[in-house]
């Protein structure tokens, strides 16, 4: 975070933003909402789609204490830039009317949960919480305990991660949690609607705080940034109100998450392992590479596209290409090895259910495949150490090491990490055989050449 150089953005300093930057224009006067999960996308997205109602947020941090102890500093205030090819257009949000450090106020957590004022919890904590019993579905399990052991008020628990069927996923993570009495009550008065999400927000460097201060005149240790698109499709299943989002309400929000997930995510995965062995440092960057957007349209085309059935209205080449441009935004400099992270929580819902779908004719679905066993490797393609960042790291980088340098056996190994790898997709020769062709370029040519060729 940039060292504070001016006073900060706060109730008492907003008269002094200038009058470019757009200002809230209310601050509600409560909190309706609990969001689990302090992070840039959450502070880009759901915040801002509150913005401006009377629904305001009590925004939890499930761990580090460093952004929301600057929003408390700040009042909860903090801007928004929305980058696109010609500069930055900054907001100040005011959704934000509280903060909680989970680890820290774990009884005040619950005892919001439990409270009839707060009406929506909001969960933004990545993939793998869902599989920690212990964090947060042990909360919203104990929290709910103690509304139902009251007789509280409905309570709508909205997840919007990147997961298929989310809210499912969120409610098989809670209800084994829960007493006989609490899953009871919680059958009648909590739903667990699912959402889908999208935005792209690079992770927060010091030129986005140096950007804010040069805007306000003020120090905001709380900014973001993010692109000009955004997009909300939420499963319309709540158990109360209902807040006033500017978002599309849905019965069936299925066909949404896998059009997002395979050709947005998916491909955001692929060009992310290819540009850092490349030693690209972004997305926008590993999409110049010469090759690299033939071989992305060609993927979304022949591979994601024929293994889904797209919303009504949609088009999933249509789509694809536009989620290219948006990529190719030179204003977002979306880090490879931040969408690189977590590859063994990630990809089964953005590669290996579009492999399993496809069944066959799996040649260039295989690339990315390829592209994430040598990333697991270690290694760049100019010999530079590559960081594994991924809670099954050890037993990749073990697997990887007992299979040696042979391109065969690389990929039997990770394929055969069936906590990750579903059997549709393990068992499938044509695939193996592709992303062993494909590794065994990648080792003999690098990702520059393999694109070129491809």
């Amino acid at each position: 975070m940039a060292a504070l150089r001016k006073p900060l953005l706060t109730d008492a300093t907003l008269d002094q933003v200038p009058g470019d930057v757009r200002l809230p224009h209310t601050r509600p006067a409560r909190a309706r909402i609990l969001h689990l999960g302090a992070g840039a996308f959450h502070r880009a997205h759901q915040a801002v789609y509150t913005d401006g109602t009377d629904w305001g947020i009590i925004c939890a941090a499930p761990r580090s204490r460093e952004v929301v102890d600057a929003l408390a500093a700040q009042d909860g205030l903090y801007t928004v830039a929305t980058l696109g090819p010609d500069g930055a257009n900054l907001r100040v949000v005011g959704s934000i009317v509280d903060t909680l450090h989970l680890a820290g106020e774990r009884e005040r957590a619950l005892d919001l949960i439990a409270s009839d004022d707060i009406v929506v919890v909001t969960l933004t904590v990545t993939e793998k919480a869902y599989r920690d019993p212990d964090g947060v579905p042990t909360i919203l399990a104990d929290g709910i305990a103690r509304r139902a052991a009251r007789g509280g008020e409905p309570l709508t628990i909205l997840c919007c991660d990147n997961l298929p069927d989310n809210g499912k996923t969120t409610r098989a993570a809670v209800e084994p949690l829960l007493g006989a009495d609490a899953r009871a009550w919680a059958d009648d008065h909590v739903t667990f609607p699912s959402s889908m999400v999208d935005r792209i927000v690079p992770a927060s460097t010091p030129d986005t705080y140096e950007r804010a201060e040069r805007a306000l005149g003020l120090s905001d240790r709380a900014a973001v940034e993010a692109e000009p698109f955004t997009q909300w499709v939420i499963e319309d299943d709540f158990a109360g109100p209902r807040p006033d989002w500017d978002a599309t309400f849905t019965s069936d929000v299925a066909a949404w998450e896998r059009l997002k997930l395979r050709t947005l995510n998916g491909v955001h995965s692929t060009l992310a392992y290819l540009g850092a062995l490349a030693g690209a440092e972004t997305i926008s960057e590993t999409l110049r590479l010469p090759g690299a957007r033939a071989v992305a349209e060609r993927l979304i085309a022949e591979q994601i596209a024929p293994s889904l059935t797209p919303p009504k209205g949609q088009d999933a080449i249509a789509y694809g290409r536009s989620v290219l441009e948006r990529f190719a935004n030179p204003g977002i400099r979306h880090r490879c090895l931040q969408v690189a992270m977590d590859g063994s929580q990630k990809l089964p819902q953005r590669l290996f259910a579009t492999i399993a779908d496809l069944g066959r004719e799996t040649e260039l679905i295989a690339l990315p495949l390829a592209a994430w066993i040598r990333f697991c490797g270690g290694t760049a393609d100019d010999g530079t150490p590559l960081p594994l960042d991924d809670p099954l790291a050890h037993e990749l980088r073990e697997r990887l090491d007992a299979a040696g340098g042979d391109a065969d056996a690389r990929v039997e190994a990770v394929l055969g990490l069936r906590a990750v790898v579903p059997e549709p997709v393990a068992s499938n020769h044509e695939v193996r055989r592709a992303a062993a062709a494909w590794l065994d370029a990648l080792d003999r040519h690098g990702v520059a050449r393999t694109l070129e060729n491809a």
